[in-house]
């Protein structure tokens, strides 16, 4: 009796409880299988990742690299040595490669119900918020990858909080906190660097124009700002074109156009990020960025993101944070809408998801009024949110697998795996038509990276082939992985094929 006395008494405490645990598990449960398999980015962020955490080098022999070299492009350096502790203590597995993706997940939502209880202190509006942060599928999809852009978006939130705590109290400190979280966004994902500066521009038109109490101490997010493009300046000259190569190819001037048709470009992208198509009812078309269930946004929560920003935008002349926001709204899509490739692309716009959740903050406070004054309206929406919710989930968990099996390299690595297994110091030849096969490799076998460094593949007594090309030079014993399509050599003997929901992914043969 008194634990249920105790539960009447602390309702808000009981139902924070039971949110938070089910948010927990929602972003725990099933990582190694929703999304299948492990795509090469993951396996190249995973490997880096342990090769560093128990050798001190990344698989090209760079010692404690700023940036990790990767298919033409950098890996950002704020996930890979996240996810580096957790291999001292947990076996080098797809879960584990997302695990600190979950975690950034999970902090985005303590960081934006945090931004509402700091904006509001309203328990029923931080209650909504965590709510929408924690069942928005943008969100879910991003926590679910063993991708570095997860990682921006959570720091971007908390710097979000820190800013509306240093507006309220006109502090030192907390601007100085900002200013940290936003200074390692820049090394958290790509786009992030230059929208960090873009952010510096929306503090300087926040803090500076007239309109709205006076702040003196917002010039302290500067200094950690400006130490983070310091170190980033000094790595691109030491390493000319690392981290401007890639998007000289996917950038929406890769065909040099002349300026009308590289501004049209930008305007067309720039619309479709905040275009209902793309926010509520279809989302990213890759099945890696979005499971193909609704929109990038959950229909339930527009009205309170809708209704925060017209909010956001008339406060703007009084209220510098709301100032903060609507700027760095606008500016989010941006770097996005700069790449040509792949548009709409969620990872990329991500960066608008905290200024989103931000927004609702504003709009579920508006709302809260009729929610409690209006018990039929609450449990419409409440009703709402179980059947958008429990589709959305039942889809990521029970169907979403199988759609995506082809776009996570699925079974390619447990193929390799069980290839070496097979081999009894044979050579395996792996099929140039899997995708970045070596990646696989080299994280389902875990050499160490000094001895990739000085013998590549061979390391492992393996090397890449063309199909075509196997039976020239294979030796009797040796083992081939195929890809799916891939014809089976003249005299090969098929010996497994490996298991997969939907299709065989890869083929074990021996010659």
């Amino acid at each position: 009796m008194s634990r249920v006395r105790a539960l009447r008494e602390h309702p808000w405490t009981v139902a924070f409880a039971a949110v938070s645990l089910l948010l927990v598990l929602l972003h725990l449960v099933a990582l190694n299988t929703s999304p299948p398999g492990l795509y090469n980015d993951e396996a190249s962020i995973g490997y880096n990742a342990w090769a560093v955490a128990h050798h001190g080098i990344d698989e090209h022999g760079a010692r404690l690299p700023l940036f990790f070299e990767a298919f033409g492009e950098y890996k950002n350096p704020v996930y890979v040595y996240t996810l580096a502790p957790f291999t001292w203590v947990l076996p080098l597995t797809p879960y584990v490669v997302r695990l600190p993706a979950a975690l950034f997940g999970l902090l985005t939502c303590a960081a934006a119900a945090m931004l509402a209880w700091q904006l509001t202190r309203s328990r029923l509006v931080t209650m909504l918020t965590l709510a929408t942060a924690g069942m928005t599928p943008w969100l879910v999809q991003e926590s679910r990858l063993g991708f570095e852009v997860i990682s921006g978006v959570a720091l971007l939130m908390l710097g979000l909080w820190f800013l509306a705590r240093a507006t309220e109290r006109d502090s030192t400190r907390w601007f100085v906190w900002a200013g940290v979280v936003l200074a390692l966004s820049i090394f958290a994902y790509t786009t992030l660097r230059a929208f960090a500066a873009g952010m510096v521009v929306a503090l300087a038109l926040a803090f500076l124009l007239p309109g709205a109490r006076r702040l003196t101490h917002w010039a302290w997010t500067l200094p950690p700002m400006l130490v983070g493009y310091a170190v980033l300046l000094v790595y691109g000259i030491l390493t000319p074109g690392a981290l401007t190569a890639r998007f000289s190819i996917i950038g929406i001037g890769y065909d040099s156009p002349g300026a009308a048709t590289l501004v049209g470009r930008f305007v067309a992208n720039y619309v479709t990020y905040w275009g209902f198509q793309f926010l509520a009812i279809h989302g990213d078309d890759n099945l890696r960025h979005h499971t193909g269930f609704g929109g990038e946004l959950m229909a339930v929560t527009l009205p309170a993101i809708a209704v925060g920003a017209v909010i956001c935008v008339r406060r703007m002349r009084r209220d510098r944070f709301c100032r903060v926001l609507v700027i760095g709204a606008l500016g989010a899509p941006v770097p996005a809408a700069l790449t040509y490739e792949g548009t709409p692309h969620s990872l990329r716009a991500a960066l608008m998801l905290p200024f989103l959740l931000a927004f609702s903050v504003y709009g579920w406070q508006a709302i809260a009024g009729l929610l409690t004054a209006r018990r039929l309206v609450a449990l419409s929406v409440a009703a709402a949110v179980a059947v958008e919710g429990g589709g959305y989930f039942h889809d990521m968990y029970v169907q979403y697998p199988g759609r995506a099996v082809t776009a996570f390299d699925t079974g390619e690595g447990p193929a390799i795996d069980r290839a070496a297994q097979l081999a009894g110091g044979h050579q395996v030849l792996l099929s140039t038509n899997l995708d970045s096969a070596y990646i696989q490799a080299l994280f389902y076998l875990r050499p160490d990276p000094h001895d990739y460094v000085r013998e590549g593949l061979a390391a492992l007594h393996m090397r890449a082939e063309a199909p075509d090309e196997v039976t020239l030079d294979a030796q009797p014993g040796d083992l081939m992985v195929l890809a799916p399509f891939d014809p089976i050599p003249d005299g090969a003997q098929v010996l497994d094929v490996e298991p997969s929901q939907i299709t065989p992914v890869a083929i074990v043969a021996r010659r």
